[in-house]
This record gives structure tokens, C-alpha cells and sequence, in this order.
């Protein structure tokens, strides 16, 4: 079986990773499609090594160019590899142009999403996608198929994730002695409407004895931030394993705010949007969102409570008893739909 997976973002990287190895270690041809943005190449080709990449489309980090470069010229662009390269299957994360293209050929593609809040988007990939997949924050209707989890869980159930504290010795860090702090870039449509560098307005009020690691997305704004600060050079080794063993997490992004919770770390989400998919986290009282100028009253009283004293493993167990275990409804989906002769 001819596999395609279509990756736009940073945050998706991850969400393929299992069930497409486990495609290629059962002998399926499995391509990588993925667009040139910020930092996505360097990324993709670190964690997909040995498989067939192809690089289609560009993101030049401004509005216009999402608009122009990577939707409207990059449906063109996807028509063309997919008619000259034909596949049995499509898989993406939110992808409707992708999936539109597969839809003109006659082709199944499976999307997935957790950002109802999106609505146009949201119309398209229905339009579009043989299969929706959304967490339990939309209804279950038509196209649209709900799973027990949110996305990220993909990759960080314990069942497919495991801390490793060897890699804290390569950047000179020590368990739960740091904060990890995010902060994106505003040149998707998704955050255009947010105020840039809104950590950077408030880095210089945190307390001066806090350890912190930055991953920061636009590297032209090092210089917005304390000197002490240290500022992780993607692609980085394992970063999961690095929030994991941080004692906070601060994002402007809500993806890995989401990260940060699901490995069983309190996290602030610090940016502008409210999203249903954040809501299931903030009910566990392990995501927090709060306004930019809130963020550091939140640290202090989190500093209080010693950063919530949440037993981690106990946590992670615990989603893992509740929720889906999404790498294998990836896979499970793939070979029903090819079995069912969709």
C-alpha cells in the first residue's frame, strides 16, 4: 500500500510518527510530504529518517504568504506531485488542500483536527476528507468520527513515550530545577491576530534565581529575552523528555501548553485563543490559561503550591486508562478503509 502523509507545522511532526513506522516496518511504501516553513524541514528530516521525503510548498511566515504560498500555490503544487506519484491513501492533519486534491482523484484520506474554532477550515476538511477524526468536542456526525483524546497523545502515551533523563545532561539541566518556556511565532492565520513576542514582554519580570529554557520559534528575536535565558537549537534532542522533567511550562501556543499537561507538568497557555481541546486539560487543573499579564502572579502562586505536587507517572496512567490510544486508531483506520474498498 502507497502511503502519503501531508505535514504543515511543527506540531504535527510527531503525530504521524508510530503508525507510519509501523506501516513501513510492515513493508508499506510510506512518503513524507511536508512544507517548507520556519523550522519544519530541518525537523521532519531529523525524525524521519529513512523514509521518502518530499518537500512541497512554502510558508514565508506572513499571512499572505499562508494565503498565496501555501494553500493556494500549494494545491497547485500537491495536483501535480500526486497526479505523477499516485497513492492508495492520504493522511493529514488539518491538510484540506491535500485532501482536496486526493478528493478530485477519487481518493481515500483520512484528516484529523481538534480545532473546531477554525470554522472555515473545519467546513473544508468535511468537505474533503473521507474520514474526520475530532476529540469529543464536536459532534459525531456525518464524516466526522470523535476519539477519547486529544492529538498529542498520539505520541506521548506512556505506551510510546518514556522520559530519558540522560539527555538533561547535554544542555547542563536538573530534574524539575527549570522552567520550559515556549514561544511561537504569529505568521500562521491561526495566532495573526495575537501580539508578537508576548513572552518577551514579560521576561524580565520573572524572578531573577528561576532557571529557564526557551524554544523559541522566530530566532531573529533572541535578543528580546534575558541573556541568562537558555535558547534550544532545533532540531532538538528529544524535547520531550526535556518538558517533561521542567517543574512549568509557559507557552504562547497552545500545542505545547497541551504537551506540557499531557506529560504530567502544570502548564500556562499565555496566548490569545480559547479552545474547546484546552478545556479537557484545564479541567484536570494541569493547563492554565491565563493573559499575558497574568502569567507571572500564576507562577508564584503555582511556586506556592510547589507547581501542583503532581505525581506524573500516577497522571499519565490515569489518560492512559481513559483515552484512545490514537497511534493505533491511525493505523486501525488506514486498513479498515483499504479493507472496506474506500
Amino acid at each position: 500500500m502507497k502511503i502519503a502523509i501531508d505535514i504543515g507545522h511543527p506540531a504535527h511532526v510527531n503525530f504521524f510518527k508510530v503508525a507510519a513506522n509501523r506501516f513501513k516496518d510492515e513493508g508499506h511504501d510510506v512518503t513524507i510530504i511536508y512544507l517548507d516553513r520556519g523550522t519544519l524541514p530541518s525537523i521532519v528530516e531529523n525524525e524521519y529518517g529513512g523514509f521518502h521525503l518530499v518537500r512541497i510548498g512554502k510558508h514565508r511566515g506572513s499571512k499572505i504568504s499562508v494565503i498565496i504560498d501555501a494553500n493556494i500555490k500549494r494545491f497547485f503544487q500537491l495536483a501535480k506531485y500526486l497526479y505523477w506519484n499516485r497513492f492508495d491513501i492520504g493522511l493529514g492533519v488539518g491538510s484540506f488542500n491535500f485532501g482536496a486534491v486526493l478528493k478530485l482523484m477519487s481518493l481515500p484520506n483520512l484528516q484529523f483536527d481538534d480545532d473546531p474554532e477554525r470554522g472555515i477550515n473545519t467546513i473544508l476538511e468535511k468537505l474533503t476528507a473521507t474520514q474526520l477524526f475530532f476529540p469529543p468536542i464536536i459532534e459525531n456526525l456525518g464524516n466526522i468520527k470523535n476519539f477519547k483524546a486529544l492529538k498529542e497523545w498520539a505520541y506521548l502515551s506512556p505506551k510510546y513515550f518514556s522520559p530519558n533523563p540522560e539527555v538533561l545532561k547535554e544542555y547542563g539541566l536538573k530534574e524539575k530545577d527549570y522552567i520550559f518556556v515556549r514561544e511561537i511565532s504569529t505568521g500562521s492565520l491561526n495566532y495573526s491576530k495575537q501580539k508578537a513576542n508576548i513572552v518577551a514582554l514579560i521576561a524580565r519580570d520573572f524572578d531573577k534565581t528561576d532557571n529557564v529554557i526557551l524554544s523559541l520559534e522566530n530566532k531573529k528575536k533572541t535578543g528580546y529575552y534575558p541573556d541568562k535565558w537558555q535558547i534550544l537549537e532545533e532540531p532538538i534532542n528529544d524535547i520531550h523528555s526535556i518538558i517533561y522533567y521542567s517543574k512549568l511550562v509557559i507557552s504562547s501556543g497552545d500545542s505545547m501548553a497541551r504537551e506540557g499537561s499531557m506529560l504530567g507538568v502544570p502548564s500556562i497557555y499565555c496566548g490569545f485563543r480559547d479552545m474547546k481541546a484546552n478545556e479537557i486539560l484545564e479541567n484536570m487543573n494541569m493547563l492554565f490559561h491565563v493573559r499575558p499579564d497574568e502569567v507571572i502572579s500564576k507562577v508564584e502562586e503555582l511556586r506556592k503550591n510547589n507547581f501542583n505536587n503532581v505525581n506524573q507517572y500516577e497522571f499519565r496512567g490515569n489518560l492512559m486508562d481513559m483515552w484512545t490510544d490514537v497511534s493505533e486508531l491511525i493505523y486501525n483506520s488506514v486498513i479498515n478503509m483499504k479493507m472496506n474498498g474506500e
